[in-house]
């Protein structure tokens, strides 16, 4: 047992000679920084190995196509560029489209879109734009969208909510070789509370 304890402190001892020639006289960063360092790449892949899913609020018009790509921009798309919105969850996804309805014109006969993208087909975003909340929509913030779209290096791409601190919506590109793999699990009718219509 003395002569294993020996061995280990002496690798211990031979690691910390080879490190200490790597590392400047003060600890590194990540040995003194609260937080972790920013990935230099703006988008990093999702390390989660199942499925994703997500929602659509549409209107009923909408069933047989709920995840149908759209060219007249948003938030992170600029027009011109087709893409799909969704969101990680059911009350997002209600919030998202009470946000863009058209007041009284909001449809009242509306359905609950439920897909599932295969796992590791996800990008997740990390160096938005600081001006990425603002209206209306700008430009450096929807080219990260339409850069994105360009690239093709994923069906899907996490983005964050305006809405609610927390919420993550999701691109997906309609173009991309694995949009045919997006699954829909369920489309069911959908009533919204008038309180939350009222609201508005």
């Amino acid at each position: 047992m003395a002569r294993e304890h020996s061995e280990a402190a002496e690798a211990a001892r031979c690691l910390d000679e080879a490190l200490a020639e790597t590392f400047p006289a003060s600890d590194p960063p990540a040995m003194t920084s609260p937080t972790a360092a920013t990935p230099s790449a703006d988008l990093v892949v999702e390390a989660s190995t199942a499925p994703l899913r997500v929602y659509r609020v549409v209107d009923a018009a909408q069933a047989s196509e709920p995840f149908a790509p759209v060219d007249g921009g948003g938030r992170w798309t600029p027009p011109g560029k087709p893409c799909v919105y969704a969101s990680l969850t059911a009350a997002g996804a209600v919030l998202e489209y009470l946000a863009h309805a058209d007041g009284a014109a909001a449809a009242q006969s509306l359905l609950l879109a439920t897909a599932e993208l295969p796992a590791g087909t996800t990008l997740a975003e990390c160096n938005e734009p600081s001006t990425w909340r603002e209206l209306p929509y700008r430009a450096e913030v929807q080219q990260v969208g339409g850069a994105w779209l360009g690239s093709g290096r994923s069906l899907a791409l996490r983005v964050p909510s305006a809405l609610v601190d927390g919420e993550v919506n999701v691109l997906l590109d309609p173009a991309h070789p694995g949009y045919a793999a997006l699954q829909v699990q369920a489309l069911v009718p959908l009533r919204i509370d008038p309180r939350l219509r009222s609201a508005r």
